[in-house]
């Protein structure tokens, strides 16, 4: 792309660039793909090099001559001399691209910010709009003369192959790329594969050096703010490793084998004996040989529903910042509820369980929400249950850091070595694995998975609740 020097607009002014950031903008390729770890600074310099793309094809004379539209006031939507999008995963996203460009574009070159209507009329006619991904099928224009996608891992394929690339195509136009990896999904293979090789996870030979893609590749370390590497290190000393390489490293191919690799029985298994129920109060033999009365400040439980596979309930007790699964119900084939002629609860689910709330006396029990009729059932005899918010990509994240041995030497989970089935869950709880090569998937197995949900369920939401969770969201990154 040309300079914008002609224009006396300088896109590092007021700005101080890092490394990485610096050999952006001085590319030219057409197509320019940043794969970075998370603060590392992409979506600032991707508002800077959108921005400075802008320049140079008004510069260069772009969409002229232009004739400007007639009663310009009494249209709704007048043609522009050139336009470009901002795309989003959703419009909540775009407003980082929102602020990013307000801080670049000198207020002088803005016709008119219109907030809810999502666009920007820049001077001579030029428009910017934002646009949300979660529906590509809206993504339908005429012709676009570059287009920046943020976060563009986690959106649909279809929005590049099925939309955006055509836009492009009617008018030579370019693209900015600015996301943290999401695993080995489209993204990877159809737009990183394109340009030359970088060091992120992906065969190198399957690189097509096309010279109009460039692709950059940089980690949260590479920014160089010094109360950001502090979050940074802090972050590497609390996330499960995988994490750190995807979230930090930006690495795609970082999630192979158990789901909770981080489990080990010589660090989490535990032997725990009742010495007070009355005061929950329990001893507690650990790995080492440690052993500790604890007494627990509450219990809580994690539901799955099931006939053929499996019912769950899982026992937590809860200690400070500790969790211990305490105890496990695992049954196939009950009933939910089985009520005599005399109205006397037969053997069934809800009696078994009303027996484990009477020893535990749970705080709460997380459920599955896909069976409100059981969830219902179950509240209407007195069980504390609730449906579970029951994300999958979060949760697991959440237990994987509270498997992660600290520096200390401990994890902020254990597991009493008579839940059986939990055990041997978690060790075989494995990846998916993509049928036509082999390649796993940032996403689990539909097997091995009941004591899994379980306590995804009741951790998940007993940490989101509390406002201790999300300890991979929370640090200032």
């Amino acid at each position: 792309m040309p300079s914008s020097n002609a224009l006396e607009l300088d896109p590092f002014a007021d700005w101080t660039p890092h490394a990485k950031q610096i050999e952006v903008m001085e590319s030219e390729a057409r197509n320019n793909v940043l794969n970075c770890g998370r603060r590392g600074g992409k979506t600032n310099v991707g508002a800077r090099k959108f921005f400075d793309f802008i320049l140079a094809d008004i510069e260069r004379g772009k969409g002229l001559p232009f004739r400007p539209p007639k009663n310009l006031k009494k249209m709704k939507k007048p043609k522009p001399r050139l336009e470009y999008w901002c795309v989003s995963p959703t419009y909540a996203m775009s407003e980082i691209q929102q602020e990013e460009l307000s801080a670049t574009i000198p207020e002088d070159m803005i016709e008119k910010w219109d907030i809810s209507k999502n666009r920007v009329w820049l001077k001579g006619f030029i428009l910017i709009q934002f646009k949300s991904a979660d529906k590509p099928k809206t993504l339908v224009g005429k012709g676009l003369d570059g287009v920046w996608l943020d976060e563009a891992s986690k959106m649909k394929p279809e929005t590049w192959s099925g939309y955006l690339s055509y836009a492009l195509a009617d008018k030579g136009g370019w693209s900015i790329w600015t996301t943290t990896p999401e695993g080995i999904n489209w993204f990877a293979e159809e737009i990183v594969l394109k340009g030359q090789f970088i060091d992120a996870g992906l065969e190198e030979s399957q690189y097509q050096n096309d010279p109009d893609w460039r692709n950059f590749y940089w980690s949260s370390m590479d920014n160089p703010i010094p109360e950001l590497q502090k979050n940074i290190q802090k972050m590497i000393d609390t996330y499960p490793e995988r994490y750190v390489d995807r979230e930090i490293r930006a690495k795609f191919n970082v999630f192979h084998g158990q789901v909770y690799d981080e489990f080990k029985r010589g660090a989490h298994v535990v032997s725990m004996r009742c010495l007070d129920q009355s005061t929950q109060l329990y001893e507690v033999t650990y790995p080492n040989g440690a052993v500790k009365d604890l007494t627990f400040d509450r219990f809580i439980g994690g539901m799955d529903h099931g006939w053929n596979d499996p019912a769950v309930l899982l026992v937590i007790g809860c200690a400070g910042e500790e969790y211990y699964i305490v105890d496990e119900s695992y049954e196939q084939h009950v009933n939910v509820l089985i009520v005599d002629n005399q109205g006397t609860i037969e053997d069934c689910l809800v009696k078994r369980y009303r027996t484990l709330h009477d020893k535990y006396r749970f705080d709460v029990i997380w459920a599955d929400p896909s069976e409100p009729e059981y969830i219902s059932t179950y509240q209407k005899y007195e069980l504390p249950v609730r449906a579970a918010d029951n994300t999958i990509g979060p949760g697991i994240k959440e237990v994987s850091s509270l498997y992660k041995v600290k520096g200390d030497g401990r994890p902020n989970l254990y597991v009493n070595g008579s839940c059986l089935n939990e055990i041997k869950e978690t060790e075989n709880y494995k990846w998916k694995e993509r049928k036509k090569d082999g390649q796993q998937l940032e996403e689990p197995e539909d097997k091995n998975n009941h004591t899994q949900d379980s306590k995804r369920y009741a951790l998940y939401n007993e940490r989101k609740a509390d406002g201790n969770g999300y300890s991979f969201g929370t640090l200032s990154i």
